[in-house]
């Protein structure tokens, strides 16, 4: 079966796109129409990819039935936004570090072939909302996979109130709090002390970073809930919000973090080669 499947490469992490070019020939060879994508690039140059067949992601997506990662955990959230409420499946070649998001190893290519043949599962992953209030009006909103961050910078801590439902949660003094999916609790959450959620789980997970308190604990909330975070004591210590990893947004006294389920939904092709617990056991393990 010809499909259209769009090739997403990190220059950072192949460098002059030889690997690419590599999996390029691999689909192609199989008579799939494939679309080469950078991304990360500083500026759209096609003679970089010169024999591919390439076009910026944001139209190489349209219509496409696969589209195929290459790179790390960043280069998957990077693509999770731009195909988000789109129904394409995607699935992840590891060239990064751990690759929690990726479902395929470099050198797993015999698999990589049945995936863009249609032989595999799909797996959606829940998303979050996120939204900035300051003095009553929205002045910024993303839409993550991973989680939501409000942290202190420059080691100072800061004082975090978390409601759910408008209702306290948790109040403490420490590093910040993570709200995460449970695709992103294999990410910041766990490494601040959070559970492991099964990632086809829809839940919020709250997780303090560092917190002074004997009680500051993780928690797992059902999916309807709507989270607001309040930063405290930053009228003279610098705190910030980051959304999945990106560009932190710079936060002042009165500000209000909201957070709550989106509407949309990010779909990962699955080769059922590797159970997520399997898949957890071996990266985590491999760190010691």
């Amino acid at each position: 079966m010809r499909n259209h499947i769009v090739l997403v490469t990190n220059l950072f992490r192949d460098a002059g796109f030889e690997k690419a070019r590599q999996f390029y020939h691999l689909l192609s060879g199989a008579g799939h129409d494939v679309i080469a994508s950078p991304v990360f690039l500083p500026e759209w140059d096609p003679s970089m990819l010169s024999g591919m067949h390439s076009m910026e992601l944001k139209d190489a997506v349209i219509g496409a039935s696969l589209v195929v990662v290459m790179g790390g955990d960043g280069t998957m959230l990077y693509v999770a936004d731009v195909v988000r409420g789109m129904e394409i499946p995607i699935i992840g070649i590891n060239l990064g570090g751990k690759g929690f998001l990726a479902g395929l190893e470099e050198s797993e290519t015999a698999l990589l072939l049945d995936v863009a043949d249609g032989k595999h599962s799909l797996s959606r992953r829940m998303m979050l909302d996120v939204q900035l209030i300051r003095d009553g009006t929205c002045v910024f909103s993303q839409c993550v996979l991973n989680d939501v961050v409000v942290h202190g910078v420059q080691a100072e801590c800061i004082g975090i109130l978390a409601k759910c439902d408008g209702s306290p949660v948790t109040h403490f003094t420490g590093d910040g709090i993570i709200a995460a999916t449970p695709t992103g609790s294999t990410a910041y959450s766990m490494s601040a002390g959070g559970p492991l959620v099964e990632p086809d789980n829809e839940n919020i997970i709250l997780t303090p970073i560092c917190p002074h308190s004997m009680t500051g604990k993780s928690f797992v909330l059902m999916p309807n809930r709507i989270v607001t975070i309040e930063p405290e004591r930053i009228h003279d210590r610098p705190a910030v919000l980051l959304a999945d990893g990106g560009e932190g947004v710079p936060l002042v006294k009165g500000d209000c973090v909201r957070i709550c389920k989106s509407q949309n939904s990010v779909l990962l092709a699955e080769t059922g080669a590797r159970s997520f617990y399997e898949n957890a056991f071996e990266k985590l393990t491999g760190m010691f």
